[in-house]
């Protein structure tokens, strides 16, 4: 679990970042306290995480800033709205589908923390499924679904390859409850049936694993 947790961590603290620098230029004043309130989560999970790493043996970051280990989606600031809807729906969509397979981990300290976040990300889905509805009804529909395969190219690979070693060592000592495969499809097919529902259809990529960096569980093209 120490890779895994340790880039669940980071790309937290990214994400927490990279919905921070929408908060003052979201497209309404709702979106743009929801980006900040966000952000905050992000953050307080980032934190509440990384002594989780320490327990495992491994020095960590708390200082809420995080590591090197996060997708390279969040490497830079999030172009525009429709990148970020598509972040919090399917960056922010396998990170908890990951966290609600750590709610009954072996990991306990890893366990209690899986229950936290998952009470606080709620809120985080509906925000993202509203704005889809909405986005899908739009001009900016096509847009909108570019963005939404670009960032799967990378959230749907952060789980690695179906074969990936730490998630099934992870998975044998009873300290995630859902293989690698398993969570990719539950994020796939939730979010096309969210947009079915509004009459729009998706293909996201097929993934390959050229690229990949199993050390930091990232993936660049």
């Amino acid at each position: 679990m120490k890779t895994l947790v340790a880039s669940l961590a980071d790309n937290k603290a990214a994400l927490g970042r990279r919905y921070a620098e929408w908060a003052v230029s979201a497209p309404t004043l709702e979106s743009a306290v929801a980006a900040a309130a966000m952000a905050q989560d992000e953050l307080g999970h980032s934190r509440s995480t990384y002594p989780v790493l320490k327990g495992l043996g491994v020095d960590a970051n708390e200082d809420g800033f995080g590591g090197d280990k996060r997708l390279a989606l969040l490497d830079d600031e999030l172009p525009d709205w429709n990148a970020f809807i598509a972040a919090n729906l399917l960056v922010d969509g396998v990170l908890t589908t990951f966290v609600a397979s750590c709610v009954d981990s072996s990991l306990e300290p890893m366990a209690a923390r899986a229950r936290k976040i998952l009470q606080e990300e709620g809120s985080h889905r509906a925000h993202g499924e509203a704005w889809a509805r909405r986005l899908c009804r739009g001009e900016d529909r096509d847009a909108f679904v570019a963005r939404l395969r670009e960032t799967w190219e990378h959230a749907g690979r952060w789980l690695g390859p179906d074969d990936d070693a730490e998630l099934t060592a992870a998975l044998q000592t009873g300290e995630v409850t859902r293989d690698g495969p398993a969570q990719r499809e539950l994020v796939r097919a939730w979010l096309v049936d969210l947009l079915a529902a509004e009459g729009v259809a998706i293909e996201l990529p097929e993934l390959t694993w050229e690229g990949w960096d199993a050390d930091r569980r990232r993936w660049q093209a």
